[in-house]
This record gives structure tokens, sequence and C-alpha cells, in this order.
């Protein structure tokens, strides 16, 4: 922690009889409080509101050093550190004003603000709730920790905190700026337009993104009411010149609303969407999962086809937006019960993230995958020894006796009956080798195609499925998002009889 220095006494002593002598008013508030001190703290925050942050800064280290157990000095001191950029130093005195007095709300409130200007998340949460623990009512503090779980793409929390401080403070237009925004990824269209036209009366002018955002929340809304055909045929006059393609709007509706349960809007977008392209294996999968259609496994045109339009964009939205880390919690598992393999399968490989986290088991890894656009990305990523385009189980059917180590991180995902893949799996490997997957959990029995493609399955289902295998290890977790909501799933490490 910095070190504050603090003026010898004897020199603020002298600093108080120059004030003294050449500012009359500084005396008289001396004579009133019987104590230089508070003229100081006084004189401190005149420089401090003029911008004189250095000169505010001394004054108030001056009258702490006849005081220095007065913990609202020291949290002036730290407000006015980190007003001029100081913010080690602002650390280290708003810690002071706590060890002194743990209670104050302001206190924390300034220490939530000085650990969020250093990136100190951890920190910063901690006491932007303190904060509302202490006192309920401090609307910057929940607004302050809103923006920290934005960031943290904890929307639900953020959502929750965010509201809290519109309610509290209902004439900031950052809070409903922030609202809006948070609304939008909560599928609550109407609460996102109604909080941007908020902001915008206030005191914020909407960036073109948002304007962006705005438009889109207005459509979607009207086609959650029913009206899909007015709301496209309107979306160019709502966004005037902020507008973007109609096809992508209606892309992104479609995956939205299904996304966020409102399948009968959706399905008539994919309705409309299929009849330009009626030979379009992507559009028609993702209509039959909207519409619940009973499906084994996904068509391998659509995962082809999906995958290669995707693959540019696929890294950045499945870590940045979707928060997916499945190749890395998975590789925990397998190291807590292996420390290396001869021969290893990435199944499913995708653009190749599971390579950096595999490296450390061996130097041998295959990585299979039914997209070519994938394969080219794993490629540029580097770390497999062999890259092979095949279907997983014709592939596994064709591969006997040959892994130790079968990883499939977000591959399952595409197989609703576990049992063939699971079967082609145990004939791939060695006996005694390790099979590391992850799925997304049914809410019932079986497996279920869910509106986003993916198929979600149970533990029974697993079970039942793996006979030749025992399972060592089942971990809950949440996989990803999925309109801003997490997706609960299982990492499962499963050992080849």
């Amino acid at each position: 922690m910095t070190n504050i220095q603090l003026p010898d006494v004897s020199v603020t002593l002298a600093l108080v009889a120059s004030l003294e002598a050449s500012l009359p008013d500084f005396g008289r508030i001396v004579d009133q409080f019987g104590h230089p001190a508070p003229a100081l703290r006084k004189l401190g925050l005149v420089h401090w509101e003029n911008g004189r942050f250095d000169t505010a800064a001394r004054t108030f280290e001056a009258a702490l050093s006849l005081v220095p157990e007065d913990p609202d000095l020291w949290r002036d001191l730290a407000s006015v550190y980190s007003a001029s950029d100081r913010d080690e130093q602002a650390l280290t005195a708003i810690r002071m004003a706590l060890e002194i007095d743990p209670h104050s709300a302001q206190s924390w409130q300034t220490l939530a603000s000085v650990a969020d200007r250093l990136d100190d998340a951890e920190t910063a949460e901690t006491a932007y709730r303190r904060t509302i623990a202490l006192n309920p009512i401090a609307a910057a503090a929940h607004l302050g920790l809103g923006l920290l779980l934005f960031r943290k793409k904890h929307y639900d929390g953020a959502l929750a905190a965010v509201r809290a401080s519109v309610e509290l403070d209902p004439v900031n237009g950052l809070s409903h700026y922030a609202l809006g925004h948070l609304s939008f990824i909560a599928s609550d269209f109407a609460s996102c337009v109604r909080a941007f036209d908020e902001a915008a009366r206030l005191t914020l002018e909407l960036d073109p993104p948002t304007r962006q955002k705005r438009a889109r929340a207005l459509t979607f809304q009207a086609m959650i009411e029913g009206r899909v055909q007015e709301a496209l045929q309107n979306y160019s006059v709502i966004a005037g010149e902020d507008r973007e393609d109609l096809d992508i709007i209606a892309r992104d509706a479609f995956s939205v609303l299904s996304a966020s349960g409102h399948l009968a809007a959706a399905a008539e977008i994919g309705r409309m969407r299929l009849a330009e392209k009626p030979d379009d294996p992507v559009r028609r999968y993702l209509l039959d999962a909207v519409l619940g259609r009973s499906m084994t496994a996904a068509p391998t045109d659509y995962i082809e086809n999906y995958f290669d339009q995707f693959a540019p964009q696929f890294d950045g939205k499945l870590l940045e937006t979707l928060q997916y880390n499945a190749p890395c919690q998975m590789a925990k598992l397998v190291a807590g019960h292996r420390a290396g393999f001869q021969n290893m399968l990435d199944l499913g490989c995708g653009t190749g993230l599971a390579a950096q986290e595999l490296k450390p088991f061996g130097s041998t890894l295959t990585g299979v995958d039914l997209s070519s656009g994938m394969l080219a990305e794993a490629a540029k990523r580097g770390g497999y020894t062999e890259l092979v385009k095949a279907e997983a189980v014709a592939y596994l059917e064709a591969t006997p006796n040959r892994f130790d180590l079968i990883f499939a991180a977000d591959s399952l995902i595409y197989f609703g009956d576990l049992g063939p893949l699971l079967r082609a799996a145990a004939g791939a490997m060695v006996q005694g080798g390790l099979f590391a997957f992850s799925v997304e959990v049914a809410a019932g029995d079986g497996f279920t195609l869910q509106p986003s493609g993916r198929f979600a399955h149970s533990l029974d289902h697993l079970k039942a499925a793996a006979l030749d295998f025992v399972i060592l290890e089942v971990a809950e977790s949440n996989i990803r998002l999925e309109a801003g909501r997490p997706v609960p799933g299982l990492y499962v490490i499963m050992e080849r009889r």
C-alpha cells in the first residue's frame, strides 16, 4: 500500500499562523471551533471545488497532521487524490478512513469508486454492497454496482441494481441509459424503449448504436405483439439513417425471440425466411427447432453450413458475448484424474479453442470437425498434429482402439440420442481411456431439442447411453449465456471400461 507522508505538526502550525494573518475568515473559523483542523478542512474543500486539487490535497494533509484519527478528512483526501488521478494514494487514504470508522457508507462508496477506477472489480463490488447495506437509498451505489455487474456480464444482478438506482434517482440520465441496454438484453423491449427515451429527454443524446438498438427494440416488441409483417415494413422509417439491412434484422429477430421464449413470433419470422430460401438447411432446421419437431440429431447439412458461415465470428461471440469457457473448465477436471495422454482427440474441435488447454497433457492431438470453415480457423490457431473433416460418429467408427482421451466441448449438444455416439466413442478408445464432454441439462427425462437448435440431456439419459463407460465425475456449471441468462449444463468425465 502506498504510504502517505503527512507534514510535521510544526510545519502545519506555521501554515495556520500564516493563514490566520492573511485570511480573516480563516481565523474566525479557527476561533469558532477552537481548533485549526476544521478551518483547514473548509479551506481544502474550497480549493477542491475550484479545481485546485494539489492545493486541496496539501491542505487536507495538513489538517490530518493535527487530527490523524478523523475519518472524514481521510475520505476527503482520498476523494481529491482520486480527482487528480492519484488512485493508489486514494486507495490508501480511504482504507485509513475505514480502519477508523468501518460503518461509514460514504467511505465505502468512495472505496468502491476508487477500486472501480483501478479495475479491482472484486473490491469495488464488495464496497458497493457494503455501501448499500449501510445506506439502502444510496442511488449512486446501486448504479455503480449495476454498471460493474454489467461489465462482468452478470446481467440479472445488474438489471436489479440499475432498476433500484432509477427508482431512487429518477432524473439520472445515465441510470435510464444503462437500464435501456440491460432491458434489451433481458428481452424486455418495451422497457428498453422507455428507458432510452427517458435518458434522451433528461440528459443524454443517444449515440448511433444505441439508436439502432432502440429501433430494434420497437421492431421486436411489435413482432411479439403479433405484428411481424407490419414491424418489418415499418422498420426503415423507425430507424431512419441508423437503419440496418432488413435481412439482418429479420435474422436477429428470429434468434432473439426464439431464445427469449417468444416462439410464436419467432416461428412466423422463421417461416418467412424459409420461404425466401426454401433450400437453406440452416433456416429449415432452426425453424424445426422452434416448432418443437422431434429429432434425434442435428442434420449434418445444417451443422456444416451454419458453422461455415459462423466461423470468422465464432470466437468473439462465444467467448465475449456468451461467456463460454468449457474447454478451460473441462481441462481442469481432466487434470484431476490424469496427467498425460498418448493420443488425444478433440471431437468437434471448432476453431481450436481447446488446443491450448490440452497442450499440457501430451503432444499428439487430432481435431475433427464437420465444418471446413471451423477447421481453417483451427489451423490458424495451431496445436494440432492432424485436422480431419468428418462427421463425428462416422469418424469414431472408422478409427478403432486409438485414443486414450476424447475431448468434446460443446459437441454433444448437436446429438439427441447419445447412444450411437457413445458406442462409437467407446470403440475408438483404448481401455481405461477418458472421455470428457459437456452437455446442456434437460428439464425432464431423456433429451430435448431446444429452440436454439441445441439438444439438452438428462443425467439419466447419459447413464443409460454410457454402458461402455464408468462415470468418474459430473460437475454442474453454467455452460454459456442465452438471451443474457445462464444456461445450466454438466461437465462429465468418463472412463472406458
